[in-house]
């Protein structure tokens, strides 16, 4: 059973002319006892707890308080219909748009390649933990690495514990997991999995320096989202078929070894 896991991306708005959602995210009940969470350092400690807890300016913080004011908990299928949430909810995968999400470009997919990311693909995420590409989800603040202590939690690491890793990769499934999220967010999963679970994670970089990748953030998030769809458009069910791909990167196996694959720019080769 292969596996794909990736990061969020802060920027999100409902899309409203995306396709229908599928479904919601498989931990609604911890979403709402984070979102409660952030209530409480706000009756607690004010606007600037959450600004700490956020790391936002001022500006954009009043905007991250009304996303939070406006977030309505999704408890079950029952109530997505209900006018107020269904304005503000859409399929994950249309509701994140950083550069690793317009790289990935879901909106012009095709029908198989879509039903592959649902069938493969995870979005991690600080408040919602995991969620399939097509999973109803709201706009939100809350990054994996935030200081949030809950309950006898003194971070989200330890309040998602192993949940993301069984909910991911079930023990007995011999999943194998390609690791395309970030180190914050692979942090929530990856130290979690069971042994009979592998995992394959991939780097991108812009050159070689001592023998390693030069990676830079905004490259490796287009990257990502490149490879994505490109595992999407090829059906991909056998991670050894990852070094095949070559859509601005080439697969570099002399600095590559177990369990990661490095890939650097064509144009630095």
């Amino acid at each position: 059973m292969l596996q794909v896991i990736i990061s969020p991306a802060k920027q999100m708005h409902a899309a409203q002319d995306a396709f229908e959602v599928q479904g919601i995210p498989p931990f609604a009940r911890e979403t709402a006892q984070l979102h409660h969470a952030l209530l409480d350092i706000e009756r607690t400690e004010g606007d600037s707890g959450l600004q700490a807890l956020w790391n936002v300016s001022d500006k954009l913080l009043a905007l991250c308080l009304d996303i939070l004011h406006e977030f309505e908990p999704i408890l079950g299928n029952g109530n997505l219909a209900d006018s107020g949430i269904a304005r503000r909810i859409s399929p994950a995968i249309m509701s994140y748009h950083g550069i690793q999400y317009q790289s990935m470009a879901p909106e012009v997919m095709d029908s198989a390649q879509l039903t592959w990311l649902q069938d493969h693909l995870w979005i991690l995420s600080g408040l919602y933990g995991c969620v399939r590409p097509f999973h109803a989800v709201e706009p939100y603040r809350l990054e994996m690495g935030a200081k949030l202590a809950v309950d006898d939690a003194q971070d989200l690491y330890a309040f998602w514990s192993d949940k993301l890793a069984r909910a991911i990769a079930p023990a007995g499934s011999n999943a194998t997991i390609v690791n395309l999220a970030s180190a914050e967010y692979a942090k929530a999963v990856l130290p979690r999995l069971t042994t009979d679970a592998a995992v394959v994670t991939c780097l991108f970089g812009e050159g070689i320096r001592n023998g390693k990748p030069i990676q830079r953030s905004t490259a490796s998030k287009k990257a990502r989202g490149s490879m994505v769809r490109w595992m999407a458009a090829n059906g991909l069910e056998d991670a050894g078929r990852l070094t095949e791909f070559n859509i601005g990167y080439r697969h570099a196996p002399e600095i590559s070894y177990p369990g990661t694959l490095v890939f650097i720019n064509e144009q630095m080769l």
